[in-house]
């Protein structure tokens, strides 16, 4: 269907300033948040990138990557059924309810493969599920999330902001033969900041560019579709099975990873690309789907934040069976 042709998880060091110990804040490394702090998460599996992340936009829509949807490459579409794993923060056969979806609704895209891929790499997709899952029936009540798509947040450099997901490429993680990364089967949540994109994404924004420019891309490259964020410790970054992963600034959530052409072969370079909501190349398609966003999950930032402590920072499980069914189109990892 076609729309509109300070806690825990700081890193701390002390100096000593006129015979005062002040402590200076450094970022933080990706932690486990408390369960049901993030109740707006999902997750599917896609035949094209494996494993996708989505945010839940109402009790029975769900906002995550075009391209964890659709082939860039194919102008048909996969009919094949999707279930979204609902109300749990781990990632297990046997925890969850599935929900299947009965619509998806992604921009209108051109007859052109190369437009046509662009577009879906920058751009977002709703799914509509079937039923709205009871509270009683969860371990996490569903509870949508504030989507900025008109832009109402005005992110500023160094601001802080929050993904969160089911992998992390820690520093010294190794790359297992075939691109086999580890996945969690906890959600792992890493404050990031805002950083300048020519100084910390410029190696992404390249090849990405040439990417496109290979499938005969010959339109303009828009430079506010997406915004630029790093870990500033460099101690990890969102990588594969992080398609459609929220980015969550000031409580609302303003753009999503959406895994862009040569995103993931950057995985030891600490930063990331985000495609922002309220984007010009969207906005019509956003503001047509708007009347899907029914936002419950209404809490500040801080009390956001606040309720994301006391998880298990040092507990990691990893999955690893999965490997076999996930796809990746990066050739190597490399940094920044």
């Amino acid at each position: 269907m076609r729309c509109c042709s300070e806690h825990a998880m700081f890193k701390w060091n002390y100096f000593i300033i006129f015979g005062f110990t002040v402590p200076l804040c450094f970022g933080a490394e990706p932690f486990r948040p408390r369960d049901g702090s993030v109740p707006f998460l999902v997750y599917f599996s896609s035949r094209y990138r494996g494993l996708c992340v989505g945010t839940l936009v109402s009790q029975t829509a769900v906002i995550t990557a075009a391209i964890c949807v659709t082939d860039p490459t194919i102008p048909t579409h996969d009919t094949r059924p999707i279930n979204v794993v609902t109300g749990t923060s781990y990632r297990h056969p046997r925890r969850g309810i599935r929900v299947q979806v009965t619509k998806i609704i992604i921009p209108k895209l051109n007859n052109s493969t190369a437009d046509r891929a662009y577009m879906i790499q920058k751009s977002p997709a709703i799914l509509l599920l079937a039923r709205k899952v009871p509270d009683v029936l969860t371990e996490v009540p569903l509870r949508p999330i504030v989507i900025d798509y008109k832009g109402e947040e005005t992110i500023s450099l160094h601001e802080e902001c929050l993904t969160a997901g089911w992998h992390f490429f820690y520093k010294g993680d190794k790359i297992y033969p075939g691109l086999k990364f580890l996945l969690q089967r906890n959600v792992r949540a890493q404050y990031v900041s805002v950083v300048k994109k020519n100084l910390w994404c410029n190696t992404i924004t390249l090849k990405f560019q040439k990417a496109m420019t290979n499938l005969g891309y010959t339109g303009d490259f828009e430079d506010d579709v997406s915004i630029c964020t790093r870990d500033p410790n460099l101690e990890a970054q969102p990588c594969h099975g992080m398609y459609g992963a929220p980015l969550v600034c000031r409580g609302k959530a303003i753009g999503m990873l959406t895994a862009p052409e040569a995103q993931w072969s950057n995985c030891t370079g600490y930063s990331n690309l985000v495609q922002v909501f309220n984007s010009k190349l969207i906005r019509n398609f956003m503001h047509c789907v708007s009347s899907l966003f029914e936002p419950e999950f209404k809490l500040s930032w801080e009390a956001m934040k606040k309720g994301m402590e006391n998880g298990d920072e040092d507990h990691f499980d990893y999955l690893q069976d999965i490997y076999d069914s996930m796809l990746y189109d990066a050739s190597s990892s490399e940094e920044v």
